[in-house]
């Protein structure tokens, strides 16, 4: 037994130590590994919460700014194209699901966020957002940014607010960046390509001159080429279009286009706004070119919508110019006196007839209550019947006496032209060649109507008003018919036959015609102004013969422009200009108005504003919102011959000096005929000083099949439209940083509207 015990042995010191630290070894690479795995759980999951923090903040700013409008935001700073603040308009959806829109059909933005940076007393960073709500609209750009700074520097906001003060802790950085703007040209098509309208994108302007640049960047991979075509830029909410062809006119302010110096073409089609555009031929990346203008300006060259009475469109260059009646496009007559009305006829083409006789002189009645316009220039068209052709030996055109004879020119001194021109012949371009002399450019007394046809006389100077002095007149149409069987006609025509009808008529219940026979050539006819028809047996019809229609046109025309909405407050308006042609005897008379209500309903009546013929001028028109310009063009008759003019009144002095109501003024046997000079208007300007504000550029451009890329800057600063959101956060955990980032492109898509 005591043997058996003595065999038996235990372990020793040193294999329990061995053990021991065996043991001690594996809990402890155990322990080492659970903590290694435990720390790098737990510093993933840290990453983790902050990418997830990081995202949701993002998502949020992401949200706010695609449903904001870039024309109401403010950035911190004011300056510098990287911002670490922004102030934004939000709008909240109705029951409906729909934004609420104001009287004008803006967006009404109900709530203002700021997304600002605070420190902390620790000195870590927060984003914080602050909101109010509700949004105070009127609150301009400077009370804005003010708004936005006060709420940088304190952290929160005042009044109605509300700010989450932990919306993204541990913040590292906050950038707000625009990203350049590139614009491509590139169309599959070797002819230029109208495309539009392409927002360009928002910058922040101040009153004053800016430089809109376009810079080649580079090419489509497509393309063959560099240029780039412009159709017309924009700048909102001044809204003033300028046609970009504009500024390569003689009519530009100097300096106003600059390029690198490649060939620049005004390229002229129908397609385009003001029918140009302006091509820019770059050879290269980097050439550029560069339009300089004042911001807050209306420049009107384009007259899309305008309201013209007797002005027109014309040129290549678009411009309204007074139109005068060979500008009148065939159906365009401004007819104020028609014989079918005066007679009461209900055949308006009238019917064929006989004449009374002939030879014969027939006067018309043209009756004040049947002339629907009054005039200063006229011409009569006259009818022949559809189985005869008809000669008229002379025909005048006399104000009506209380009896029924007419009033004879009197001399013009001290008179008004209404008083002293009362009695014109009628002129005729022999079209016809109806004295056979193969010229049918030369203007005479006497006209030849074809068969079913009708003729008119040429314009005359001869004032056509209903009223002189409180008195109303009639006035006569008088012409004077040979012996139709003898009478000489066109060789081409023809034979008269006196058995068909020779003329055309228009049946009436009363009196509307006087008409006495004999051989005008070989018997004294009565004179415009005598009572004389003593040798006469006056004829009454009830019928008119061969006068047809009175055709009129003024000496004044007007041009009354659309209204623009300025998208200010109370602006100072500075003065108007304008591009003008002023031959002689013509003028330009410019005014202009302004009213807070978007119809002018409130603006003063054009017939009580002065206007001014001075270009520069000056504007008193008050500080509406609203404004609007009418010019008018005018120009003075004057009598043309041979390389002879007259002026209106010495051409009647020199009649009356004539000593006979039917002899007119002639130079080397050729009669005096009305001339007439045009003016014409084009880049009206109207300008104020405008307040600080964000601007929306965009337009029309043309692109092609060899056209490039532009990056567009203004003032040399890119513009905003996509903005790029840097952040990142970073916190310091288990002994080490812990830095998460994330950007992202966002545009505001909401226009205001």
């Amino acid at each position: 037994m005591n043997r058996m015990l003595k065999n038996q042995k235990g372990f020793t010191f040193t294999e329990v130590m061995v053990v021991a630290v065996i043991f001690l070894f594996v809990i402890s690479t155990i322990l080492s590994a659970w903590l290694f795995t435990y720390r790098s759980w737990s510093v993933e999951g840290k990453r983790t919460n902050l990418r997830i923090d990081l995202m949701k903040a993002l998502e949020t700013v992401q949200s706010d700014i695609r449903l904001s409008s870039a024309t109401y935001m403010s950035f911190y700073p004011a300056t510098g194209g990287v911002y670490t603040a922004v102030s934004m308009p939000l709008a909240e959806v109705d029951a409906s699901g729909f934004l609420t829109l104001d009287a004008n059909g803006d967006i009404q933005w109900d709530k203002t966020v700021v997304y600002h940076i605070f420190t902390e007393l620790d000195g870590s960073k927060t984003l914080r957002r602050t909101v109010f709500d509700p949004r105070d609209n009127t609150l301009d750009h400077d009370e804005r940014f003010a708004q936005l700074s006060n709420v940088i520097t304190n952290g929160e906001g005042s009044g109605s607010y509300t700010t989450d003060k932990e919306f993204l802790e541990d913040l590292e950085t906050f950038d707000i960046t625009p990203l350049p703007i590139v614009v491509d040209f590139y169309e599959n098509d070797s002819d230029p390509v109208r495309v539009g309208k392409v927002t360009f994108g928002w910058i922040r302007l101040d009153s004053g001159d800016h430089t809109i640049r376009f810079e080649v960047s580079g090419q489509n991979a497509s393309s063959s080429g560099y240029g780039f075509g412009l159709d017309y830029i924009r700048l909102e909410p001044c809204g003033s279009r300028r046609e970009v062809e504009y500024y390569d006119s003689s009519f530009a302010p100097s300096g106003a286009l600059d390029s690198s110096g490649d060939t620049i073409t005004r390229v002229h089609d129908n397609t385009w706004s003001n029918e140009n555009f302006l091509e820019y031929d770059a050879s290269a990346v980097g050439d550029y070119l560069e339009i300089t203008d004042y911001y807050d300006l209306w420049r009107e060259s384009a007259f899309d919508n305008v309201n013209m009475n007797n002005a027109m469109e014309y040129g290549e260059e678009v411009r309204v110019k007074l139109e005068l009646p060979q500008d009148r496009e065939t159906g365009k007559e401004n007819i104020s006196w028609y014989a079918y009305a005066e007679a009461g006829y209900t055949v308006q083409e009238g019917t064929d007839a006989n004449l009374p006789t002939y030879p014969i002189t027939i006067r018309t009645i043209v009756t004040n209550s049947f002339i629907d316009s009054e005039a200063d220039l006229v011409r009569v068209k006259f009818k022949s019947s559809s189985e005869n052709p008809l000669k008229i030996t002379a025909a005048y055109i006399t104000r009506r006496n209380s009896d029924e004879d007419g009033l004879a020119n009197q001399s013009t001194g001290g008179l008004d032209i209404e008083e002293y021109h009362r009695h014109q012949q009628l002129f005729f371009q022999d079209v016809h060649d109806g004295d056979n002399d193969s010229d049918t450019d030369e203007i005479l007394a006497a006209g030849w109507v074809p068969v079913d046809s009708e003729l008119w006389s040429e314009w005359i100077a001869f004032p056509l008003v209903k009223n002189v002095g409180g008195t109303d007149y009639d006035y006569f149409i008088t012409i004077c018919i040979p012996n139709l069987d003898t009478a000489v006609f066109p060789s081409a025509w023809d034979s008269y036959d006196p058995f068909d009808t020779n003329c055309k008529y228009w049946i009436g219940a009363s009196t509307h015609s006087y008409y006495v026979t004999g051989d005008y050539t070989t018997v004294v006819l009565p004179a415009a102004g005598t009572t004389d028809w003593s040798g006469y047996t006056v004829n009454a019809s009830n019928n008119i013969y061969v006068t047809a229609e009175i055709d009129t046109w003024r000496k004044q025309g007007s041009v009354e422009s659309d209204i623009l909405d300025t998208g200010i407050d109370d602006p100072s308006y500075n003065e108007v200009k304008w591009s003008e042609d002023n031959p002689s005897g013509t003028e330009v008379l410019m005014k202009a108005r302004s009213a807070d209500d978007q119809f002018m309903d409130t603006a003063t009546d054009w017939s009580a504003i002065a206007g001014s013929t001075g270009n520069p001028a000056g504007l008193a028109i008050g500080s509406g919102r609203y404004v609007q310009f009418y010019a008018e063009l005018s120009t003075e008759p004057f009598w043309t011959a041979s390389g002879s003019n007259l002026s209106y009144a010495d051409y009647v002095d020199t009649q009356v000096g004539l000593g006979a109501d039917r002899l007119f003024p002639a130079s080397g046997g050729e009669y005096y005929v009305t001339g007439l000079y045009s003016t014409w208007i084009d880049d009206v300007e109207i300008d104020w000083p405008g307040d600080d504000r964000m601007c929306v550029l965009s337009g029309y451009i043309a692109r092609k099949d060899d056209y490039g890329q532009t990056k567009i800057t203004v003032d040399g600063r890119d513009l905003i439209k996509v903005l790029n959101i840097d952040m990142s956060v970073t916190v310091e955990y288990e002994d080490k940083t812990i830095r998460q980032e994330n950007n992202m492109e966002v545009e505001p898509r909401n226009t205001g509207r």
